[in-house]
């Protein structure tokens, strides 16, 4: 994601989307993919269209 994109996202000019990564710990959504959730500490870090396409949620 470039610098502009995060600025409109920021700005509210862009519509609202999902975030690419998600962890399957927590569930919570990230700009970038971390090794480790920050937010659980889980190492399950996955693209959050894997996710959805797949069925998995937990």
């Amino acid at each position: 994601m470039g610098v502009l994109e995060r600025a409109k996202r920021a700005s509210g000019l862009s519509k609202p989307e999902a975030l690419p990564y998600m962890c399957l710990g927590c569930e919570t959504q990230f700009d970038i993919q971390y090794h480790t959730c920050p937010v659980c500490g889980k190492y399950d870090i996955r693209r959050a269209k894997w996710v959805q396409s797949d069925g998995e949620s937990s």
